[in-house]
């Protein structure tokens, strides 16, 4: 039982980072289209939306380090919840870049 509750919850946090995945290829692929158009109102939007990026980002490590806490997980489970805190970490920095395209076109 309470592995099956581990499972449900690992499997919540892939598509968690799926999500945050999508939202950081929307940022990137809109700063670069709102460069090449030189649209403003496109790149104060890809700003205030990198906020949403680091929210998600912070609330996915959450939910891991409660999961670290509470589960005890083993060590193929625990290489894969550190590597998806990694993960996070650089689609957040991602996220960051399209923030920076954003500035330039600004």
């Amino acid at each position: 039982m309470i592995r099956k509750t581990f499972e449900s919850e690992i499997q919540q946090v892939k598509d968690e980072v799926i999500l945050l995945g999508s939202m950081v290829e929307h940022a990137i692929m809109g700063s670069v289209e709102a460069l090449k158009k030189r649209d403003l109102v496109a790149a104060e939007k890809i700003i205030a939306e990198d906020k949403e990026i680091n929210k998600k980002r912070f609330a996915i490590e959450n939910q891991l380090m409660i999961l670290i806490a509470t589960q005890q997980p083993m060590a193929h489970d625990l290489r894969l919840l550190a590597s998806t805190m990694e993960i996070i970490s650089e689609l957040e920095r991602m996220g960051d870049y399209a923030k920076g395209i954003a500035n330039i076109n600004l």
